[in-house]
């Protein structure tokens, strides 16, 4: 959960504006939003989780690719947002809470964008073990991160590093781009609990 702190700071910019950062209209966040669905992988998903939605623009873009598609916000006006944004989707579903409220079932796709140093480092801790134990087999996780200042505990890269290292078991692909890194972890099929799989190195 964001700082209390962060939380009201947040919330402010959302009761300003429906789209502060631009989501909806920038060439730049709409390739960022391409590179993160592509990094899902080919092909249909059965069950993408997405993790800090905001007002769901990237959500939107990444509906149509999904069979069931869950996304969770902590800030509840950005959820009543995305609530409204994918109404039109009868097989997405809106959930406000942290991002402890983790959706029941075995996803496929976890999306982390640009979320992860909003946490303290215990919680992407318990969040990775969530992820981990709950994941279907060949599941995905995309996470980006922002590279540059967040005047939270943690920096973008810090973040990453972070996750990478509880998701330790996982396979890992680093992709650094100008203003944000991109870590995307895989699940081997048929992959259990005393997974053998190498710990990523440090990016």
């Amino acid at each position: 959960m964001p700082a209390p702190e962060t939380l009201r700071h947040l919330a402010g910019i959302y009761a300003r504006s429906d789209d502060p950062w631009d989501h909806a209209s920038s060439a730049y966040e709409r390739e960022k939003h391409a590179e993160t669905i592509k990094a899902a992988g080919p092909g249909r998903l059965r069950h993408a989780v997405e993790i800090g939605c905001g007002n769901g623009v990237l959500a939107e873009r990444l509906a149509p690719r999904c069979e069931r598609l869950t996304v969770v916000e902590c800030i509840p006006v950005a959820a009543a947002m995305a609530r409204a944004r994918l109404a039109r989707f009868g097989h997405v579903t809106v959930i406000e809470g942290d991002a402890s409220v983790f959706p029941a079932g075995a996803p496929d796709l976890v999306v982390l964008s640009e979320m992860l140093y909003f946490l303290q480092p215990d919680e992407i801790a318990s969040l990775a073990e969530t992820i981990d134990a709950r994941a279907a087999p060949r599941c995905r996780v995309v996470s980006v991160n922002w590279l540059g200042a967040t005047d939270e505990t943690l920096g973008g890269r810090e973040a990453a590093d972070l996750i990478a290292h509880h998701l330790g078991r996982w396979a890992r692909a680093r992709h650094c781009f100008p203003a944000y890194l991109m870590d995307v972890f895989e699940l081997p099929d048929g992959a259990c609990s005393d997974r053998c799989l190498s710990r990523p190195r440090a990016g």
